[in-house]
């Protein structure tokens, strides 16, 4: 057997042992780490009284789920926003303005349909989907 061959093998031999050592290493404590995430996580001014609920509760107030891992479901924010009517209805620009800015919940493109993370997220600046093409300003926009 070659020099070559020897330092292969010793070296697959190393690698095998560093995967079976990482494999049968005692898990980390998730629940900590999901606690130390969830304490790091920012809510914005409007939404303080469901942090009150506590971590966790707020989560599946909007999430549904203990720990989630993707945006809230749109019925969960219509649940204390009301319904898409009412919420375009909201945003109605208003009509002695000069050069009023579309309704952002209705759509000319998209009517009524856009989902609400697209643009409203609570833990990140929220973004105006529309400016991905057209230039708005949305003054009243929440952060």
């Amino acid at each position: 057997m070659s020099i070559y061959q020897r330092i292969a093998i010793v070296l697959l031999a190393l690698f095998s042992f560093s995967v079976w050592a990482q494999n049968t290493a005692e898990p980390a404590n998730d629940g900590k780490a999901f606690q130390q995430k969830l304490s790091d996580i920012t809510i914005k001014p409007y939404h303080k009284p469901l942090e009150a609920t506590g971590n966790q509760a707020s989560c599946q107030l909007c999430h549904g789920a203990k720990t989630p891992t993707t945006p809230p479901n749109d019925d969960n924010c219509l649940t204390c926003h009301g319904s898409t009517d009412q919420i375009a209805a909201m945003t109605e620009p208003k009509s002695d303005e000069a050069h009023p800015e579309p309704n952002p919940h209705n759509s000319i493109h998209y009517g009524k349909d856009v989902p609400c993370s697209v643009c409203h997220s609570e833990h990140q600046p929220s973004k105006v989907y529309c400016n991905s093409c057209h230039l708005f300003k949305y003054p009243n926009m929440k952060p």
